[in-house]
């Protein structure tokens, strides 16, 4: 077995094409993952936030004076 490693860059030409691949795919992906997780919601984004967050921070406050409604089938 050889010990020694093999330069896969071989000229000036693939350093280029390399560093601009290293810079601009992982940039293309995070684009594209971007796009994918918006699904085209860019328009009223306020309102569909509201309408997202609505059921969880929706609160309803009743009077701890009242008596408690009877259980159904409670005699």
């Amino acid at each position: 077995m050889s010990t020694e490693h093999g330069n896969l860059i071989k000229s000036p030409k693939q350093l280029i094409i390399m560093v601009f691949a290293g810079f601009f795919v992982p940039l293309i992906i995070i684009l594209l993952l971007m796009v994918f997780m918006n699904n085209g919601k860019r328009a009223d984004s306020s309102a569909s936030a509201n309408e997202i967050i609505k059921p969880v921070a929706q609160l309803n406050f009743k009077d701890a004076s009242e008596p408690a409604a009877p259980a159904v089938g409670a005699k």
